[in-house]
């Protein structure tokens, strides 16, 4: 995959659009400048960073977008995401603090709240209207949360039907029922470089075991009550009907193990239906953990990969209906 030519510009951007009150909540519109071709689907990224680093947002995605746009003519927009971090006091150049910067005191699911509210958001004011098709997207911990995304919000643990607002957050944000319907028209997951064990995570990587000890507590709360609640591996949720999953991760990652992305095939092949012909889909990538992202190149390709899944998917159900009502079905 090679970068287009650059005499015409491929998208137009808009920047830092509010969806709700702190500064970190906001998000970036960026727009096709020729017409999609049908079927179109918006994509949704969210950033990582490990949920605290103020350094990675919403502009992480923009050396992706002439890939994205260049690779597939479907994309009717893009848009990336920030939400609120958890405190970063020892960060080199950006500490947390008080009265430093509004919006890094995030204890879980406070992110994962925000990202469900931009989703609304987006449905309702956005552009992202009734009956339109998305793709979410994320990398690192931002591949975490649109995996999460894209499982339906049942738990079969005993020690997650307690907690308060829903274990990977509240279902549309407040759990209202007008936002749990802001995830309608979900089609696709692509997570790249993306943790599903962040105790495994951990335990791989022994020389970064403070740094890996540090954000997911800051994120989650002391380990062994609270580690588990990002857990994806070990949660019990299958994906949501009629959504598919692209796993990007390369081998080069210094930072998340490929084990990660081995194990989360396992997991979704094991939890799906037998019945599904499509996915989940395996994309190799090249370059350590930040290289897929700046590059561009893996991201485009992830997506793209998506794209000519869902294509494939609906040409498949004009030639099988009787297949694709089964799906549908499950098992009986």
């Amino acid at each position: 995959m090679t970068s287009p030519p650059t005499s015409q510009p491929l998208y137009t951007s808009t920047f830092s659009i509010s969806y709700d009150n702190t500064e970190l909540n906001t998000l970036d519109i960026h727009r096709p400048t020729i017409s999609p071709l049908i079927p179109s689907y918006w994509l949704i990224y969210i950033h990582g960073g490990a949920f605290r680093d103020p350094l990675v947002d919403s502009t992480s995605i923009i050396p992706s977008l002439p890939f994205i746009f260049a690779s597939s003519h479907h994309i009717a927009a893009v848009a990336s995401l920030n939400y609120r971090l958890s405190p970063h006091p020892r960060h080199p150049t950006h500490p947390s603090g008080p009265g430093i910067f509004q919006g890094r005191t995030a204890k879980w699911p406070d992110h994962i709240n925000d990202v469900r509210d931009a989703i609304w958001w987006l449905r309702k004011k956005g552009g992202l209207v009734e009956g339109q098709e998305w793709i979410v997207s994320g990398h690192s911990v931002g591949g975490t949360m649109a995996m999460m995304l894209g499982m339906d919000s049942m738990s079969t643990r005993e020690q997650d039907k307690n907690w308060p607002g829903g274990i990977w957050g509240a279902e549309g944000g407040d759990g209202s029922a007008e936002r749990v319907l802001s995830l309608e028209g979900l089609r696709a997951v692509v997570s790249i470089e993306g943790i599903y064990d962040f105790t495994a995570c951990r335990d791989t990587h022994m020389h970064l075991r403070d740094m890996y000890e540090d954000f997911t507590t800051g994120a989650f709360g002391p380990k062994w009550a609270n580690w588990d609640r990002g857990d994806i591996l070990r949660c019990g949720r299958r994906v949501r009907v009629g959504v598919e999953v692209v796993v990007g991760h390369s081998k080069e990652d210094e930072l998340v193990e490929w084990e990660q992305a081995e194990k989360i095939m396992e997991v979704l092949k094991r939890r799906g239906s037998p019945f599904r012909p499509w996915g989940p889909e395996l994309v190799e990538l090249q370059g350590e953990h930040q290289e897929v992202v700046r590059g561009g190149i893996g991201v485009g390709k992830c997506v793209s990969a998506a794209v000519e899944l869902l294509i494939d998917k609906e040409e498949d159900k004009e030639t099988s209906p009787i297949r694709e009502r089964v799906e549908l079905l499950g098992p009986a």
